[in-house]
């Protein structure tokens, strides 16, 4: 029997898996620093501080070296675990890399995105590579 809690994190999460993760993963190297600043707020406080450190240390220097563009698309998405105030969403993302090569590398992954509740928001509270 699922509470009201677990069916509502079941219902939601994987629209906002499905809006939030491209924007976890998508930018360009001329707004880099744009687009990952507005993905902060989508993240809890703790997984913030390590996204950012590695958005910093090598995601943004790397993409403005290599002038990198990443479309990402979330092309499917189903809950692995939901509870009231913690789930976990499988999300199978394809992402187009280009850099100044122009030569497209087309790639596909699968997250696990564990999601907490918090003052009744969902965030991003890990994001695992399977």
């Amino acid at each position: 029997v699922q509470t009201g809690g677990e069916a509502s994190a079941r219902a939601l999460l994987p629209k906002l898996a499905m809006q939030e993760i491209p924007q976890v993963f998508g930018y360009d190297y001329q707004t880099v620093e744009r687009s990952l600043t507005a993905v902060y707020p989508l993240l809890t406080p703790d997984y913030r501080q390590e996204f950012q450190k590695s958005a910093n240390a090598q995601i943004i220097p790397e993409a403005k070296k290599r002038e990198v563009v990443v479309q990402a698309n979330v092309v499917g998405v189903g809950v692995m675990d939901a509870k009231r105030d913690c789930a976990s969403v499988m999300v199978y993302l394809n992402r187009t890399v280009t850099d100044k090569t122009r030569q497209p590398l087309y790639d596909g992954s699968r997250l696990r995105v564990d999601f907490q509740r918090i003052d009744g928001k969902w965030l991003i509270a890990y994001i695992t590579p399977i």
